[in-house]
């Protein structure tokens, strides 16, 4: 008896060991990283993934980098402000365009959809949220999600201290977007 009562705890333990290890999913550091971000998939749609991320930070609809194309009738190369503003609108949304200088951005809690350019021959758009500090979060299509020192971005963004283009979105419903923490990965890196 006491033998069968020791083998059935053993089982139930064994059980509950194996339920709790398939409790939960493990995601690599690139499902990670994508997980917020529209990655594109050709190599100039950096334009309509960065909308399709912004436009889902409201959570009212998901999109795909492709409803978007289709928006802006399959165009990929060299899309401006202008074009992006006119396909967040036939989405139904309200959307701005700013010169934003430094000091602005870092009194804005709103995410925003940017120009960045590492090289002017090859602009580049990306999505980013500015937080208090030194710190804003990227939510960049071709290498998904990152936290950035704005000294590194403004090289980027405002190299010439002029200020830096952005495109401010809203929904006419007046919902805000789904805004989470900035949420370093280790506090190793600050110690």
């Amino acid at each position: 008896m006491p033998y069968s009562r020791t083998l059935l705890r053993i089982l139930i333990l064994v059980l509950c060991c194996i339920h709790l290890t398939f409790g939960f999913r493990v995601q690599s550091l690139q499902e990670l990283h994508n997980q917020n971000v529209i990655r594109q998939q050709f190599e100039e749609s950096c334009g309509a993934s960065s909308l399709a991320t912004l436009l889902n930070l409201f959570g009212i609809k998901q999109y795909q980098e492709q409803e978007i194309l289709n928006v802006l009738n399959q165009k990929t190369d060299m899309l401006s402000f202008q074009e992006l503003q006119k396909a967040a609108t036939i989405l139904g949304y309200d959307t701005k365009g700013f010169q934003l200088s430094r000091e602005i951005l870092q009194r804005t809690a709103y995410p925003l959809l940017v120009r960045i350019e590492d090289d002017p021959r090859f602009p580049h758009f990306v999505v980013i949220m500015n937080f208090k500090g030194d710190f804003l979060k990227v939510f960049d299509p071709n290498f998904g999600e990152y936290i950035s020192t704005k000294k590194e971005f403004y090289s980027i963004w405002d190299r010439n201290h002029t200020g830096g283009f952005a495109l401010v979105v809203t929904n006419k419903e007046n919902s805000k977007p789904l805004l989470q923490d900035l949420k370093f990965p280790s506090e190793v890196f600050f110690r």
